[in-house]
């Protein structure tokens, strides 16, 4: 069993048996810190809805935690707070730093990266920005460009199992708010999805939800509120 817990907007943890992982601290109340498990510490880019810099700071006296950090974050804002133990990744970057914990980092559609994390026979994955980007007013060569590059860098997840998904739902793309997160559940193999990235209502939740295009998949959506978690099995 894992525990998710939504810190806000793109940031979660989420705690197993032996690990404790958090994506995209950016707001929220921060969640109790386990000290017996070995901590990962996800950042996917650097625009401040998904990175908050005191994340290092909160997490830099644990005693056993890691930094992965996409290489568009300034290194100075890392070592200023005296963190040490950290990784730069980049987009296509595969990373082992035990024998049962994996990490894939993907190139994003906007900036960064997102990150598959395999641990314990769980695969985690946290989509960043990596998203079908699709805004009205957008040229047929823009939205096809957007199309083709999306699919390019997802194509990455085609043989994993995926446990849990933190996946964009951005209410500020209109009537395309749902085909980003459409795609994923419809061409990848994902057990449970969490949406994030709202933007404004979390009533976009329900909205897919109830929408017609879901039906194929609404029974693994899980919607939660910050501040809110829920067990997964």
């Amino acid at each position: 069993m894992i525990v998710v817990n939504y810190l806000g907007h793109s940031g979660f943890s989420v705690e197993s048996e032996t690990h404790m992982l958090v994506f995209d601290y950016s707001e929220g109340n921060y969640p109790r810190l386990p000290e017996n498990k070995k901590m990962y510490v996800f950042v996917s880019h650097a625009h401040s809805d998904h990175f908050n810099p005191e994340i290092f700071r909160i997490c830099k006296e644990h005693p056993n935690v890691k930094f992965i950090v996409s290489n568009d974050i300034r290194e100075s804002a890392i070592k200023s707070v005296g963190v040490t133990d950290y990784i730069m990744a980049t987009p296509g970057m595969d990373i082992k730093t035990e024998s049962r914990f994996r990490i894939k980092a993907l190139p994003s559609t906007d900036c960064g990266v997102a990150y598959l994390a395999g641990c314990n026979g769980r695969n985690i994955y946290h989509a960043g920005d990596l998203n079908l980007w699709l805004w009205e007013g957008m040229t047929e060569g823009e939205v096809f460009e957007m199309a083709t590059k999306f699919k390019e860098y997802t194509r990455g997840l085609k043989n994993f199992n995926i446990d849990t998904a933190f996946l964009p739902l951005d209410t500020r793309q209109g009537i395309y708010s749902f085909l980003g997160f459409d795609y994923y559940m419809k061409n990848f193999k994902i057990n449970h999805a969490i949406p994030m990235h709202f933007f404004g209502s979390a009533k976009i939740c329900e909205d897919l939800i109830y929408d017609p295009i879901s039906r194929d998949y609404r029974n693994k959506i899980i919607p939660l509120t910050p501040g809110s978690k829920t067990n997964i099995r």
